[in-house]
């Protein structure tokens, strides 16, 4: 059960990631001026790390869920809780650890300017998506902006 759950998780996001994620975008990295060598080191990075992101993600939503049906029993079974909840911090901790890798090796790769940049235009695009612009160019595309 765990393992199909698993599955369908990983189907779910790996569709929410083919709609394109604002910091894998090279569209993003082209404007900033960033070097097709750049653009292309930088994208290794990203796919370096997905998976492990991904796979954490994924195993974090299962524990989650597990987490709260343990919690609808009566009576709560603690050794089970506490188990839980460990196994969900350690991919927690992989998660964040992948995350940072990825932040330090772009930051390696392009410099302390064209790092802060490249995060302040996926910060501003993401904002842009999350409003109901395709783009997040501030065109509205997928609506008008609240």
């Amino acid at each position: 059960m765990r393992r199909w759950i698993v599955a369908v998780l990983l189907l779910a996001m790996a569709a929410a990631g083919a709609s394109g994620q604002a910091g894998e975008d090279p569209q993003v990295w082209r404007k900033l001026g960033l070097s097709e060598e750049q653009i292309d080191q930088a994208q290794g990075i990203f796919e370096s790390t997905q998976k492990s992101v991904r796979e954490a993600r994924a195993e974090i939503d299962v524990l989650r869920a597990e987490l709260r049906r343990l919690l609808l029993r009566e009576p709560v079974d603690m050794g089970q809780v506490e188990r839980q909840l460990r196994a969900s911090l350690e991919w927690e901790y992989r998660l964040r650890l992948a995350q940072i890798s990825r932040q330090v090796q772009l930051r390696r790769l392009l410099g302390d300017r064209d790092y802060t940049r490249l995060m302040e235009a996926i910060r501003e695009r993401r904002r842009g998506i999350r409003e109901g612009d395709a783009e997040g160019d501030g065109s509205g595309r997928n609506g008008p902006r609240r």
